[in-house]
């Protein structure tokens, strides 16, 4: 049986405002996002960030969090991701020419997967 191969990887990278107040639920998750997380496809990547879960943690009014997402077969490739209440953002710091004006906002939706399937062909190829 052939073994599949992670696509993306998530993991903490910065606070950048006040932390806030954490759930016992919440601090689990962020115990488990400061080791390198990695998903084995653009839908499971997108089906966490949509999870209640991963929005008690990481969505609040002011962003308090930077994520880094990461390209699993090149760990120097990666994007920002802010968490917002009511969206996310994505920086692409290394100004690849992937993301319109070098950012993404939106929900994670099939709007964010064709984002990142741009990205990853985009550095992937390089």
């Amino acid at each position: 049986m052939e073994e599949r191969v992670p696509v993306i990887t998530l993991v903490k990278k910065a606070e950048i405002a006040s932390r806030p107040t954490l759930s016992p639920e919440d601090l689990a998750l962020e115990n488990t996002l400061t080791m390198l997380c990695s998903f084995l496809s653009l839908e499971d990547f997108i089906s966490f960030l949509s999870s209640s879960m991963f929005r008690s943690y990481a969505c609040r009014e002011e962003v308090w969090l930077v994520l880094e997402i990461g390209l699993y077969q090149d760990h120097t490739k990666t994007l920002q991701l802010y968490p917002e209440a009511q969206q996310l953002a994505i920086a692409d710091d290394a100004m690849t020419g992937a993301l319109d004006d070098h950012v993404w906002k939106g929900v994670p939706d099939e709007g964010l997967v064709s984002a990142l399937q741009r990205w990853m062909h985009v550095v992937g190829s390089n």
